[in-house]
Order: structure tokens, then C-alpha cells, then sequence
């Protein structure tokens, strides 16, 4: 087996071929995700934010309220042209084609093809930051954790915007990195120019200014040739230009739509936004160096929050259900720790607790300070954030683009467990128990939990939210079904015999009122179809 062969043999075998397992590992990656897309079903979200891309694609990307003063777009951003594309180009070729549903419905398919490409991206990334700091074994290592992570690979087979945060957040610490290490003022750049992207992709990138401010103080604190006074003049100089890059890359991404608009002119959805309109009254002829659709997109989030989950034709997410309480707008500090617990392979918790003990225990190997921050800080922040004072619940890809910095902080385990045989046979056995755990799910990742929930039945007393359903096993569903006609699916009216139902639908996400009469038995599940679909037994 693997785990017997001699260290020596498999790390001169590693030395030689690095390159060449690391190309074949994404090939995989890339056929893989792109085999699971297509065995998924368009989601509502993917069709908002894939009709966000195409209004971009057409030089509209505003960000309006519809007749009744509910946003239309909230966190959609322009990132989602990239997977417009397609799209983009074939109404360039043939100007007035009308699409079928079902034609519109291939055009999503071939959307996630880009998003699968920003994964291959990221792990390219991965790879070679882990290989700079740890050498070509930890390179390896942590692109394997990378392309066996479940939660990445499920929500980068989905038009969205989520694998593209990812990437941005690691790129942009990693060039932050490599900035510190060589003072090379190209890395600087394209860490402002990831950056600036990352604020295309996901509004919560906004966390990364802080990040990134405190990491080039750091690195200028351990500059000591240089005074205190060029220390700060060279501090407000890269900030200067971050910002300057961040503000033009802003106004491209959302085609300088109403930038410069007084803040007077504003005409916010939350009640939060409005309050600041009115207490920053005395700038509100004041033009802002910002498009619109920018600013407004954090205030109809903002106004998604006030609203809460549930409201039909109001709310922009259902009701969702953790630890058997209905969510709602409070806020819960301990929802990603338990998200984290469940839904990350057991064989990476073993993992990465091992490379934090070597870390502790071996200082002389590992330098936090020039190093070790540059992945910790922005993981430590950014959970800590949403953990304090995020209420809108979506799971664990929320937090989910802090992951590919803790696989390339893993991958400081082959230093660590050089000349330990018995150390080095473990890394194996735990990489093979992640391989295992995570390819029993295969085609359908996104639905994983580890070990810890042995029955898949009884997820949904854990969370019902998009950690194991986001509407996209529905194609999956029908196969079922056609393979067991006597099971009934969601039927109205009271009936016996064995009955499947989504988790939407069985936890009245939005307050429906659909299947009342099934709710009323108070039955557990005998049975479940990939944890989003609970199956019951109706007796006598």
C-alpha cells in the first residue's frame, strides 16, 4: 500500500514529477466539476445571478427597486458576465434570437463551465503558494486537500459568485505575501488589482482592506533598516494606490453606472441606509466617486437583513432551520463553528490540528511573523466577522473562502514530519480517508457532512439551509423516482405509503402552508435521498 512505501522513495518520486501530478490533479479536478454540473438542476439563485451577468453583458448593470420598493438585485454582482459569456457572444453572432426556457436553461450549464475555470485558477494558486513557503511535497499536499474539499468543489460547479471570492481572497493574500517577502512593487500591484476584482465578486470582500492594511504594516514593522517616520509615509503610499486601483477597477466592473451621484439623490430600501442619508445630510450634494449599482447593492443586503428570511415577495431567502430552531434575523456567534464541524472532512480537521501543534511546538521551522500571519489573520478575521455580526445564514460558503489558506497552512506538514515514518504514514492514511469520505458522494457534493452525522437522515436536525440543499438535486430526484415509482413525491393531500419531500417544502421555507397535513404526523424520516430529501413511511 501507498502508506509502506519508504519516505525517501516516494519524496524522490515527488521531487521528479510535482509538475506533472499537479497538472493531472486539476485535469481531474476540471472533468470531475464539470461532469457534476451537469448532473445538477438550475437553481433559483443561479438564474438571478445569471440574469444579473446578462443585463452587465448588455451595458445595464443597475441595481433598481421594482414596483412595490423590493430590490430586484441584491449581492449579484458583475463577476457574473464571465459566466454570461456564451450567452454574450451568441446574441452578438445572431442579434434578436428569442430563447426557449429550456435553451436559457443550457446557457446556465455552459455558464458554470467559467466558474469551474476560476477553481482551476484558485488551485493553481493554492499549489504554488504552498510550494513557495513549504517546498514541492507541500505544494502537492495541499492542492490534493484543495481538489478533495467538498464545499468548494460544490458551489464552484453553480453560476454564482462564490468561487470567484474564493479565488480573489487567496490571490489577494497571496500577492500581499509575496509583496512582504520580496518588496517587489509588481506583487503590489497585483494584490491591488485582486483586490479591487474581489470587490466585483462578493461584497464581503470589503474585509480584505483591513487585512491587507494590517499585513503591509507588518511587513514594514519587520523592515528594521528603516525608520518609523518612511515607515508610515510608505504605509499611506500603497494604501493610496490600493485605493486609487480599487476605485477605477469599481467603476469598470459596474460600467461607471451613475458614478459620481450625490448621496442626496439616493433612494435607499433599508431603514439602516436611510438613517445614514439623513445623518450625513450636510454631504448630500457631495458627488460620490462610486457607481450606484455599487453602493446600492449593500443597501438592499442590508435591507434583506431587516427584512429577514421567509417573506414571500419580500425576503431574497426562505426560513432555514439550525439545531432544530427556526432561523431568523438574531444572531447566533456559534453557527459556522458547528457549520465547520459537520460539513468539513473529518481527515482535514486531523490535518490541519496536526500542522497547527507542529507549528506550536516547532517555532524554528515556521515564522509566524513573516509567514504564518499572511494565512491566519485573514482566516481569523474574516470568521470572526461573520461570526459577530453576520445574521443572514447561507451556510457554510459564506466563509467558505478562507478554506484554500488553511490547505496551503496544511501543507507545512511535510517539514514538519521529515524523518518521522510513523508521522508520514498517518498524513496518508487521513488523506485517504478524505479521498473515500468525499468520493462517496460523488456526483452530488454538495449535500456533504463527515462521520460525525453517521445517519445522512438526520442532517437536516443540524441545518436544513444550503450546507446540504440549495435546490440543485431536483434532475437527481426524477432519476430516483423513476427507479422507485411507488415512492410519492410531496403529494397535497393525505396518503399512504412512502413519500419524499425536499426540505423546502417539509420545513415551509416560505411559509407555504404545502403539506400541512405531513408536518401534523410529527413522523422522523425513514430514509433520505442526498440529505436534502427526507423520505417518509405513512402507515395505517
Amino acid at each position: 500500500m501507498l502508506y509502506r512505501i519508504p519516505p525517501i522513495l516516494l519524496k524522490a518520486f515527488l521531487r521528479y514529477h510535482y509538475r506533472r501530478i499537479a497538472i493531472l490533479l486539476l485535469l481531474l479536478y476540471g472533468v470531475s466539476n464539470w461532469y457534476c454540473s451537469t448532473q445538477l438542476s438550475i437553481t433559483g439563485d443561479e438564474m438571478g445571478y445569471f440574469a444579473y451577468g446578462v443585463n452587465v453583458c448588455k451595458g445595464q448593470p443597475g441595481k433598481v427597486l421594482n414596483s412595490s420598493g423590493i430590490p430586484k438585485f441584491n449581492s449579484q454582482m458583475p463577476v457574473n458576465a464571465i459566466n454570461a459569456l456564451p450567452r454574450a457572444m451568441e446574441q452578438l453572432l445572431h442579434p434578436g434570437r428569442s430563447k426557449t426556457s429550456e435553451a436559457a436553461n443550457k446557457d446556465i450549464l455552459w455558464g458554470r463551465l467559467f466558474s469551474i475555470l476560476s477553481a482551476l485558477l484558485l488551485g493553481v494558486y493554492v499549489f504554488i503558494w504552498a510550494k513557495q513557503l513549504y517546498g514541492y511535497a507541500a505544494g502537492l499536499l495541499s492542492l490534493l486537500l484543495y481538489v478533495c474539499s467538498p464545499d468548494i468543489a460544490a458551489h464552484s460547479q453553480l453560476v454564482g459568485t462564490d468561487v470567484y471570492s474564493f479565488l480573489a481572497c487567496t490571490a489577494t493574500c497571496c500577492h500581499t505575501w509575496r509583496y512582504a517577502k520580496t518588496g517587489n512593487y509588481r506583487q503590489l500591484l497585483l494584490l491591488a488589482l485582486w483586490l479591487g476584482i474581489g470587490q466585483l465578486t462578493k461584497p464581503s470582500l470589503l474585509l480584505l482592506y483591513p487585512v491587507t492594511g494590517v499585513l503591509l504594516g507588518i511587513r514594514l514593522y519587520n523592515l528594521k533598516e528603516t525608520g518609523k517616520g518612511k515607515k508610515i509615509v510608505y504605509w499611506l503610499r500603497e494604501q493610496l494606490l490600493i485605493g486609487a486601483i480599487s476605485l477605477v477597477l469599481i467603476n469598470i466592473g459596474f460600467l461607471f453606472s451613475q458614478s459620481g451621484q450625490p448621496l442626496g439623490q439616493y433612494k435607499f430600501a433599508s431603514e439602516r441606509f436611510q438613517q445614514l442619508q439623513t445623518q450625513l445630510s450636510f454631504i448630500r450634494n457631495m458627488p460620490l466617486p462610486l457607481p450606484a449599482p455599487y453602493i446600492q447593492g449593500f443597501d438592499y443586503i442590508q435591507f434583506n437583513t431587516e427584512t429577514g428570511p421567509g417573506k414571500d415577495g419580500v425576503s431574497a431567502y426562505g426560513h432555514s432551520w439550525f439545531l432544530g430552531e427556526k432561523m431568523g434575523t438574531h444572531r447566533v456567534w456559534y453557527y459556522y463553528i458547528v457549520c465547520c464541524l459537520y460539513k468539513l472532512p473529518l481527515g482535514f480537521w486531523l490535518l490541519l490540528m496536526m500542522a497547527i501543534g507542529f507549528c506550536m511546538a516547532r517555532r524554528q521551522l515556521f515564522s509566524f511573523g513573516r509567514n504564518g500571519v499572511f494565512l491566519w489573520l485573514p482566516v481569523l478575521f474574516i470568521f470572526g466577522m461573520f461570526s459577530l455580526f453576520n445574521t443572514m445564514y447561507h451556510g457554510i460558503r459564506n466563509i467558505a473562502m478562507i478554506l484554500p489558506l488553511l490547505f496551503v497552512f496544511c501543507g507545512s506538514l511535510t517539514v514538519a514530519i521529515s524523518g518521522y515514518r510513523r508521522l508520514y504514514s498517518m498524513v496518508i492514511l487521513l488523506l485517504v480517508w478524505q479521498v473515500l469520505s468525499v468520493a462517496s458522494y460523488f456526483p452530488h457534493l454538495l449535500p456533504y457532512t463527515n462521520e460525525l452525522i453517521w445517519h445522512k437522515k438526520d442532517a437536516h436536525h443540524i441545518f436544513t439551509d444550503s450546507n446540504i440543499y440549495f435546490q440543485e438535486g431536483l434532475q437527481l430526484v426524477k432519476a430516483y423516482l423513476a427507479k422507485h415509482p411507488e415512492v410519492q413525491y410531496e403529494p397535497e393531500t393525505p396518503v399512504k405509503g412512502r413519500v419524499m419531500v425536499s426540505l423546502d417544502t417539509y420545513y415551509d421555507f416560505w411559509e407555504t402552508g404545502r403539506l400541512e397535513w405531513l408536518r401534523a404526523l410529527q413522523l422522523e424520516p425513514v430514509d433520505h435521498f442526498d440529505s436534502g430529501y427526507l423520505i417518509f413511511n405513512i402507515g395505517d
